[in-house]
């Protein structure tokens, strides 16, 4: 049997990557990268309305940019767990 990944996975993902954004490390903590790529994998795996996928894609690509303060980036992770 082969699991597909469902909308909660993607969320759930998401919002472990901000809560593994509050170590020390921060935005380069291992386990923070591991959820972020994990949700993305999932998100191109699951059935998303195209313009939804757009704004959550946006909103990711917005967090993933350094310069950007911290609470800022936790605000578009955040965003796009519930845009999903």
């Amino acid at each position: 049997m082969k699991y597909k990944p469902t909308r909660l996975d993607v969320i759930a993902d998401l919002r472990r990557s901000i809560m593994a954004s509050f170590s020390t490390e921060k935005f380069k903590d291992s386990n923070f990268k591991a959820f972020l790529e994990n949700a993305e994998v999932n998100l191109n795996k699951i059935n998303l309305d195209p313009e939804t996928y757009i704004l959550v894609s946006e909103r990711l690509n917005k967090a993933k940019f350094s310069k950007q303060a911290i609470e800022k980036r936790r605000e578009d992770l955040l965003m796009a767990s519930i845009l999903v």
